[in-house]
């Protein structure tokens, strides 16, 4: 069975779960981008980058940015997109270091 992709949005006050089963491989690229996203970007940019990432993952017609701004709540949007940008990606938010890397 392959795996698919959910995110979990508020829509007219109830929760829907929209599944992705085929995401191209490109885009595992774009994710890793957003994952390492210059810490000095202003936070604006990078979350606004996240949402129109996750709005074209989704080929649910329903997924727009506006949902996806609407449909987070707002005390956990940043862990929930990250998250979901990392299993894009297929990489483990828990080994992602929080400091950026000297080079």
């Amino acid at each position: 069975m392959k795996k698919a992709l959910k995110m979990t949005l508020m829509v007219d006050g109830k929760e829907k779960t929209f599944t992705e089963r085929f995401i191209p491989a490109a885009k595992i690229l774009d994710a890793l981008d957003l994952i390492s996203a210059d810490v000095n970007q202003p936070m604006a940019n990078i979350i606004t980058d996240r949402v129109n990432f996750l709005a074209n993952v989704f080929t649910d017609e329903e997924v727009t940015e506006k949902l996806i701004w609407e449909g987070f709540n707002a005390l956990d949007f940043d862990n929930q997109t990250f998250n979901l940008i990392c299993e894009v990606a297929g990489v483990d938010p828990k080994n992602i270091p929080t400091e950026p890397v000297k080079e």
